[in-house]
């Protein structure tokens, strides 16, 4: 069983997230004209596009994949999504800086540690019903998993149970916080970008997690 990960496992990840997110543009879109601008997916379809478009080898340096994906994600897109993933990534980028390998052992703190910087910046609370609760309740549940096998799974779990539980809950940001209501029985479209990529990055994606059918 895998305990740790490379730099190269992180663009090989990448490349994953990046196909998911490009396929997954309409429905993004959708999502996001319920209370938003309606182009979160093609952002990150952009973004992803332009990931893809840089088809050089990734060095085993953890650090340096990082933040070669938050250096192209600062070029194509000024989005206020972007911006708070770009910092999640320059954090852990920093944290593991010229390490070739990191146990997965690591990642619950080193997530935990990226969660509050993204805090900062997006100026949202945990409990906002934003991508942040999702990564929140990532962090939390894999705390003490060594082994690749286990994390993926219970970080595919811990994203499904973020859904089910805030789509119970009213918006808090966005459009829809001015009529909260209407963010009942919905999701919010960063947390559903989170679980398709939380699902490409450990290689389970599946047609029903793109065309939405995950409920």
């Amino acid at each position: 069983m895998a305990t740790v990960f490379t730099g190269t496992d992180v663009g090989a990840a990448m490349w994953r997230v990046a196909l998911a997110l490009v396929e997954s543009k309409d429905r993004f879109n959708k999502l996001d004209a319920a209370g938003g601008d309606g182009d979160m997916g093609t952002t990150l379809a952009t973004v992803s596009q332009a990931l893809l478009a840089d088809n050089s080898l990734y060095s085993d340096d953890v650090g340096e994949s990082l933040m070669r994906i938050a250096k192209t994600i600062a070029r194509t897109s000024g989005s206020s999504l972007s911006a708070v993933v770009m910092t999640g990534l320059i954090t852990l980028g920093k944290t593991w800086a010229a390490k070739h390998e990191v146990a997965w052992i690591e990642m619950a703190p080193a997530l935990s540690n990226a969660l509050e910087t993204m805090q900062a910046r997006s100026k949202a609370r945990l409990g906002d019903k934003t991508v942040l609760d999702g990564i929140a309740r990532v962090a939390r549940n894999i705390e003490g998993i060594s082994t690749a096998e286990k994390m993926s799974v219970t970080a595919q779990q811990a994203a499904a149970d973020a859904l089910a539980e805030f789509r119970r809950c009213p918006a808090i940001v966005g459009r829809l916080r001015l009529e909260p209501s209407k963010g009942v029985g919905t999701d919010d479209p960063g947390m559903v970008a989170f679980y398709v990529t939380v699902l490409a990055m450990t290689g389970s994606l599946s047609r029903r997690a793109v065309d939405g059918s995950y409920k």
